[in-house]
């Protein structure tokens, strides 16, 4: 018997042991003690009162013992409850995780949205959830890419992303599925990716390559896009019109011919950015005494689709 076994019924026999000593007490010496010995009652009459104390008390013990029973009960049945909620949370988990593994978009697809419904059933696989949903973008859409003969998931497709990748990623801004952490979107080819009104704050995209995103009102408050390598983050002719970039690290990332009209670059860190041609105007937020660019000019820019979420 294992040790936590043996001691949760050495525990009960305990306390077992107190409660049936202490029935006994109460009925030998309740009844004398609560009928007195005065002489207004004869010996009769005492010996009647003290077995109606003692009736009384026996039913009051009963009461006590199926109220205890009907506890008893909740607690199995919650038990019982936890414990099939727990099955279905694994069940689903597993399920999630071959679909994911599947070679078919679709089937991939729908293993994103079972993810992200098990972290919306069971807060204890948010931490999960999240790393499953990070993992498997830089899985399917590495930059730079691999096996691309073999594997034509890992080609982008025109005007976005496929409908798995797009689907974790709109996975991760709804929130749901994210744990109190950042998004480790490392070396992940996002080119010509529509994600318009993503939430992807505190994401790290270091070394990424997001050439022709489109990136408008797009919440990206905290990202990351450098490193200390000699890498760079490749935001070349994104469009990031309306684009929260507060306290975003943009050191070294490559932001030539990008959209920035009506971007937020408060705070952003911007040393060794390279910004040739980017496209703003009075509407884009700057960092406190931070110089654009000369070569920085307003003009019509690029129109692009609605996001696919």
């Amino acid at each position: 018997m294992r040790p936590r076994r043996l001691a949760t019924l050495i525990t009960a026999l305990v306390l077992t042991g107190v409660v049936l000593a202490a029935l006994a007490t109460c009925l030998i010496l309740g009844p004398t003690w609560i009928v007195g010995e005065g002489p207004a009652l004869t010996a009769a009459e005492r010996l009647k009162a003290q077995n109606d104390v003692r009736s009384t008390l026996l039913q009051a013990f009963g009461g006590f013992l199926a109220l205890g029973g009907v506890a008893l009960g909740a607690a199995m049945t919650l038990r019982q409850v936890r414990a099939n909620r727990d099955g279905h949370s694994i069940e689903l988990f597993t399920k999630a995780i071959d679909m994911l593994a599947s070679d078919q978009v679709s089937v991939r697809h729908g293993g994103v949205y079972a993810v992200e419904q098990l972290a919306e059933l069971d807060e204890r696989y948010h931490g999960h959830a999240h790393a499953l949903l990070t993992a498997f973008i830089r899985r399917h859409a590495p930059w730079p890419p691999s096996n691309t003969e073999t594997d034509p998931t890992v080609q982008p497709l025109h005007g976005g992303t496929f409908d798995d990748i797009g689907g974790a990623l709109a996975a991760l801004s709804r929130q749901t599925a994210v744990f109190d952490g950042w998004s480790e979107l490392e070396r992940v080819d996002l080119r010509g990716a529509e994600l318009n009104e993503l939430n992807l704050s505190r994401t790290c995209f270091a070394h990424s390559n997001l050439e022709g995103a489109s990136l408008l009102e797009t919440k990206l408050v905290g990202a990351t896009m450098s490193d200390t390598i000699l890498r760079y983050t490749d935001l070349t002719r994104a469009d990031l019109r309306g684009a929260n970039l507060t306290n975003a690290d943009l050191t070294g990332a490559q932001l030539n011919g990008t959209v920035l009209l009506g971007a937020n670059l408060t705070n952003a860190q911007l040393a060794d950015t390279t910004l040739r041609g980017v496209i703003a105007d009075h509407t884009t937020r700057w960092p406190d005494g931070f110089t654009p660019p000369p070569d920085t000019r307003p003009r019509q820019a690029p129109h692009h689709g609605r996001s696919r979420k």
